[in-house]
């Protein structure tokens, strides 16, 4: 079967569906499906039983802000299962294909596939199952080893960072570690001044050549200096596979001075960016900028509306002003050398306070109530600041508002634009933001954001 007619077959909202679902454990695989199923003598898994044990749908919802989430996994027990219980599910996947009753099981389709988060109860009649997604991986800490004396873990830097902190790490050299992640170049500074040294690329170290009068601070360059490239460097660190990737070509640093995790570098990252990320069903990571929606790839209208399922849910003011913040300094510095002072005031001034601003306003007279707002960035160049800034802003130039529908509709993915031919709504275009489906019934519950 090719996809696209998978495709046609997924938008006959008529055709009968068969969910099929591999529970892995410590000792292997149950196969289990909300009918019976048995492959083909062809099939690649030839005469595979499907016990049809699924007691009900399995709910499979997406949110532009990361969260994915599946309904419990109920299968029916007849005393036949009982012993499963006993099992050892947890943290091993659940795999889940859909296709058509009398089709080859090489022609299914993964449709979602998560972590068995274990059995949530077990009584007569039924065995249930907690299901999350594979997003939970990137909660796990990112080793990167402990500096001397206990001042704590080494930092973590990705991309272009300005006056990091650097760590005495030897006691008969004057070395000190500023990075985890091998660098291309290090600039080590005393007080904010240029001093001699060797660098250690590999090891993100550099040696003194004389001792230090003040404190010493590091400009690092990283290769993963795009948002793009801290994205896959995130994903191959947790071995995720990476899905579609669309953000803006800006120079960024991040430092992390302390223990971090993958969920929250790419929070850090989408937070200055109007950015969402998240684990889709196929556990692939999907990283997006978030853009208003000028021309709709899917239309739907009101006869596809369940009846009075049409509601405006939350409002969003208009920015009268943004400011985003830029350039993090991560180490600011009381003491700078007078050399630095003299010469390059403006530098001076920015060794000593943390963030680069870049502000601008707009005029959104109709709204008395319209926001000041600020967020940080991860931008480490005045120009990517500025055109994000400008983004940002004309985004948010007027009231925006999130609408709940529930609709006969064929699959459609988060980020995707629609058109909804209803009064209330009258045409508008606007982006999906949060979908729930269950994968074997016609309706899908969304959230649009216009």
């Amino acid at each position: 079967m090719t996809d696209v007619q998978y495709e046609n077959w997924l938008a006959d909202l008529s055709a009968p569906r068969v969910l099929l679902v591999e529970l892995h454990h410590a000792d292997g695989v149950e196969y289990v499906a909300n009918a019976p199923y048995i492959s083909r003598p062809g099939d690649s898994a030839k005469n595979r039983i499907y016990d049809d044990l699924l007691a009900s749908a399995v709910d499979i919802s997406t949110r532009i802000d990361g969260l994915i989430g599946f309904g419990e996994l109920a299968l029916v027990d007849d005393g036949e299962i009982t012993h499963w219980a006993q099992r050892a599910w947890q943290g091993h996947s659940i795999c889940m294909y859909l296709g058509g009753p009398d089709w080859s099981l090489d022609d299914f389709r993964l449709l979602a596939k998560g972590r068995n988060n274990g059995i949530s109860e077990a009584k007569r009649g039924v065995l249930t199952f907690l299901m999350s997604d594979e997003s939970s991986v990137l909660d796990e800490q990112i080793g990167t080893g402990e500096l001397p004396n206990e001042a704590g873990a080494v930092p973590l830097v990705l991309g272009h960072v300005f006056n990091a902190p650097a760590y005495r790490v030897a006691t008969e050299t004057l070395t000190y570690q500023a990075s985890y992640l091998p660098v291309s170049t290090i600039s080590a500074k005393d007080n904010g001044n240029l001093v001699s040294h060797t660098t250690d690329a590999t090891a993100g170290s550099v040696e003194l050549a004389a001792p230090l009068v003040g404190t010493i601070t590091v400009d690092i360059e990283e290769s993963h200096n795009t948002p793009a490239l801290v994205v896959t460097w995130v994903a191959d660190h947790y071995g995720i596979a990476v899905g579609d990737i669309d953000l803006p070509d800006y120079l960024v640093g991040l430092h992390y001075s302390g223990a971090t995790t993958g969920s929250q570098i790419l929070s850090d990252l989408c937070a200055g960016l109007g950015a969402y990320w998240y684990i889709n069903a196929l556990g692939e990571l999907v990283v997006r900028q978030h853009n208003a929606a000028e021309t709709a790839g899917l239309m739907l209208f009101a006869d596809d509306i369940v009846y009075d399922q049409i509601s405006l849910s939350e409002t969003e003011s208009p920015w009268k002003s943004l400011t985003l913040k830029w350039g993090r300094n991560p180490a600011p510095l009381t003491t700078i050398a007078a050399v630095v002072d003299d010469a390059t005031p403006e530098l001076a001034s920015r060794l000593r306070r943390e963030w680069q601003e870049s502000r601008s306003t707009q005029s959104v007279d109709n709204y008395p109530l319209a926001e000041n707002a600020e967020r940080d960035s991860v931008i480490q160049d005045a120009t990517d600041a500025a055109t994000e800034r400008d983004r940002l802003l004309a985004l948010r130039s007027v009231r925006r508002e999130l609408w709940r529908i529930e609709a006969f509709l064929p699959p459609v993915e988060i980020g995707q634009a629609i058109a909804v031919d209803h009064l209330r709504l009258a045409g508008r275009v606007g982006r999906i933001v949060s979908i729930a489906r269950s994968p074997t019934l016609s309706t899908t519950a969304l959230e649009v954001w216009v």
